[in-house]
């Protein structure tokens, strides 16, 4: 998983004061999780800190970064480390090759979500799966299906998105 955080873009938003203090201070953070690892790496006053000496190419993931305030990429065969509700995520990456979200701060989290599956019959299947838990969850959620592309598109407050962590 990659994402990036351009806290720059945050800072006038309520989300704001929910980040972790170490990262306030950046203008840009970008987290990659390869299990077991977890590397940071935060662009703070023109310098680069990270939280590991590792270098090397950037994981295949970085191509399908997105220019938006908050993005997530996730391979569909690696689970992340979730607990409790959110780990009912997994199985839903799962039955993707890899999953984008972008996210926006309004007066809420707008966000679209897009599941990539190896088909479109693989696709067809998480979007009837995405439309039966929205629907049992009375989440107010966009889902609609283009050839192998799951899309959702949503939003929260972000007090329901702060609540999750």
């Amino acid at each position: 998983m990659v994402a990036g955080l351009d806290v720059d873009r945050l800072r006038d938003t309520p989300l704001f004061p929910k980040l972790p203090e170490a990262f306030r201070e950046a203008s840009y953070v970008l987290a990659a999780y390869d299990p077991p690892n977890l590397v940071t790496a935060s662009r703070v006053k023109g310098k680069i800190i990270a939280t590991s000496e590792k270098t090397g190419a950037p994981p295949d993931l970085i191509r399908h970064a997105a220019a938006a305030p908050i993005w997530i990429v996730a391979r569909g065969d690696t689970p992340l480390p979730l607990t409790g509700n959110l780990a009912n995520i997994n199985p839903l990456l799962q039955q993707t090759l890899y999953t984008r979200v972008t996210a926006r701060i309004e007066s809420r989290v707008q966000f679209v979500a897009e599941g990539v599956c190896a088909t479109p019959e693989a696709a067809e299947h998480l979007e009837q799966n995405l439309r039966a838990i929205a629907t049992l969850a009375k989440l107010p959620l966009e889902v609609r299906r283009d050839g192998a592309t799951v899309h959702v598109t949503g939003s929260a407050s972000i007090e329901t998105i702060a609540g999750l962590f």
